[in-house]
């Protein structure tokens, strides 16, 4: 809100907020002018103009008159910081640069970086001679540092001087590490101190004094060879350590690998403690005349020393491990083939399906030779199933011939059917002509030989049954 020195016109005074036009806008309906800001709610509010209530909308307000904007522009008013002491006044249109440039009681940042505090302009003088982070030069070494800073500087500056606080000789402080190196009366340890001797003392006693009677000095040339071979160690024994560290790298990794590896070869892996499949003996196993089952068999020839041993009976319902790669044998797989019941055909000649079970062939299959490399049991497993393709492929072929020589056969079976069944409609016709003979006492004469009223009905010859070509049965 800004205070005027002197009472606005009141044809500059907005009839909604009660102040001098700010940013003025004419309306093209009515030409009632007001404040942008004002209007603009207004108009959201209600659209309706707020002196005479006629129509208005947004796109019906417009800038007003340049020389209304002049006339509210140069209307005197006071600084806003009066009550802090500013007195000056100024048109309202050189507000923003009386505030940002000249006005002495506004608040602004120190110039140091490192300082966040906010002054009145006019104070800036006096904060930047009292500010702790101005900038200062030292007066001993010239060098440009902070305020805060400069008590520390102090204690550390090269140019200032010193005493040693063992002769009390006073140096410039740039030469303290000098002095230090020299200084007679400055206590320092025994050369052989890393060897065990305990002394400490002043630099002129170590010489004159301690070395004539230390005994660590003595064997001084012993200690040098032993740290040259300690030395020497140390540097083995940490190439050594990487070493193993390496070598327990590649353990492990060779350890991965190997079970990876045990994983994928399966049954085909074994250690040096197990002796060798022999592929006879399997054939021999799975060519046993009797026996419960094959598993059964493999796991009873492959445990008999732990029978013995313990004296028990091996049991024969342990998983065998080897058993999903070692298929049935040709002999058992056929005698449990031949215990299903083969096809019955009725009296009729007709094959019962729900009575019909067929044995298939079978193709033997050859067991996994675990003798032998993994890629010569692959190569045996190719050649398994290139086998077990030709065997399906004539299977097919087989059930292919089997439905066609059925299909022919129930054709014949329904060609003989139809057959049957027209000669017994015949019959029928000729019973029934012979009864409408009989009632309608229109019979023809009888032929010689034959006694009574008895006819003979001959039926046309498109009435008989055509000649059937060949006998009823099955083509197989």
């Amino acid at each position: 809100m800004m205070d005027y020195v002197e009472q606005p016109n009141s044809n500059l005074i907005c009839c909604i907020c009660h102040a001098p036009f700010t940013n003025p806008t004419t309306a093209q309906t009515c030409l009632h002018t007001f404040c942008r800001d004002c209007i603009t709610t207004a108009v959201q509010h209600s659209p309706q103009c707020p002196i005479d209530r006629s129509s208005l909308s947004l796109d019906d307000l417009s800038p007003a008159n340049p020389i209304v904007k002049h006339l509210v522009d140069e209307l005197i008013i006071e600084c806003p910081n009066r009550v802090s002491g500013c007195t000056q006044t100024f048109q309202r249109q050189l507000l923003s640069t009386h505030v940002k440039d000249t006005c002495q009681y506004v608040e602004i940042p120190c110039s140091e970086e490192q300082c966040d505090k906010l002054i009145l302009r006019k104070d800036v003088g006096k904060h930047q001679d009292a500010c702790v982070y101005r900038s200062t030069q030292c007066d001993g070494c010239g060098a440009i540092i902070k305020y805060s800073d400069l008590s520390t500087h102090n204690s550390d500056c090269p140019s200032k001087s010193a005493t040693c606080s063992f002769c009390f000789e006073e140096f410039p402080r740039s030469q303290s590490q000098e002095h230090t190196a020299t200084c007679l009366d400055y206590e320092i340890p025994c050369t052989q101190a890393n060897n065990g001797c305990s002394w400490a003392g002043p630099r002129r006693q170590l010489s004159d004094e301690h070395v004539l009677s230390c005994p660590y000095e003595a064997i001084k040339g012993f200690f040098s060879i032993n740290n040259g071979q300690l030395s020497l160690l140390n540097t083995e024994n940490a190439a050594l350590r990487q070493q193993v560290y390496t070598l327990e790298s590649v353990i492990q990794t060779m350890r991965r690998d190997i079970q990876t590896f045990r994983n994928v070869l399966g049954p085909w892996y074994r250690s040096h403690s197990q002796t060798p499949i022999d592929p006879l003996s399997i054939d021999h196993l799975f060519s046993a005349p009797s026996g419960p089952s094959p598993s059964s068999s493999r796991t009873n020839q492959a445990q008999p020393s732990s029978s013995a041993d313990y004296g028990e009976v091996a049991v024969h319902n342990e998983i065998d491990a080897l058993a999903p790669y070692f298929p049935l044998t040709h002999e058992h797989t056929f005698q449990e083939s031949h215990n299903y019941p083969r096809s019955r055909r009725s009296f009729s000649g007709i094959v019962d399906p729900h009575l019909t079970q067929r044995t298939l062939p079978l193709t033997p299959v050859a067991p996994l030779n675990l003798s032998t490399s993994l890629e010569g049991s692959l190569s045996g497993l190719r050649d398994s199933i290139a086998a077990v393709s030709t065997s399906v492929d004539s299977l097919a072929r087989r059930n292919d011939i089997a439905l066609t020589n059925e299909s022919i056969r129930l054709n014949e079976e329904l060609g003989s059917l139809k057959y049957a069944i027209h000669g017994i409609r015949l019959q029928l016709h000729r019973l029934m002509m012979d009864r409408n003979a009989q009632v309608t006492g229109r019979g023809g004469e009888l032929p010689l030989g034959l006694p009574g009223n008895q006819t003979i009905f001959h039926p046309p010859i498109s009435m008989m049954a055509p000649p059937f070509p060949g006998t009823p049965g099955t083509k197989l």
